[in-house]
Order: structure tokens, then sequence, then C-alpha cells
């Protein structure tokens, strides 16, 4: 485990506690129930994993992709080597 993912983790955790307490009813007031409260919070650290993890990742599917090489070229550049 690293710091980004502490940090993510952490920013998660924070960002589902302040959508469950923003949800709160006020006095006298009809809002969500709870459970419903509680899925809007899960929802929210869910989608700050997701961005949170692109972002401290840098795209790395991306990048790996547009690096990618042929099959055959590294055959031609080093003829023998995996074999």
């Amino acid at each position: 485990m690293d710091l980004i993912t502490a940090f993510v983790v952490s920013g998660a955790f924070a960002t589902g506690v302040l959508v469950y307490r923003r949800t709160a009813p006020s006095a006298g007031a009809t809002a969500l129930s709870r459970g419903e409260r509680l899925a809007l919070a899960l929802g929210a650290a869910a989608t700050a994993i997701v961005i949170g993890g692109y972002l401290g990742n840098g795209f790395r599917g991306i990048e790996h992709t547009a690096d990618a090489r042929p099959a055959g070229a590294v055959e031609a550049v080093k003829p023998g080597i995996g074999r």
C-alpha cells in the first residue's frame, strides 16, 4: 500500500461521511430513508475511489497501449532472444 492509495481511501471515506450527513432530514421534513442515504454515501465513496485511482495512477492503461510494439519488432531487433 502506497501513499496515494491511503489518500484515495481516506478521501473516499470522508466523501461518504459528508454525503451521509448532508442528506440527513431536517426537523419536520420528509426526506430520504436511512437506507437511501447509505446507498448515496456508498456510491459517492465508490466514485471517489474510481476518480482518485485514475488520477493517482496517471491513466497507466492508456500509456501501455500507446507504447506497445508489434510482436515481430522484438525479433527483428534481437534475433534469437526469447526462444
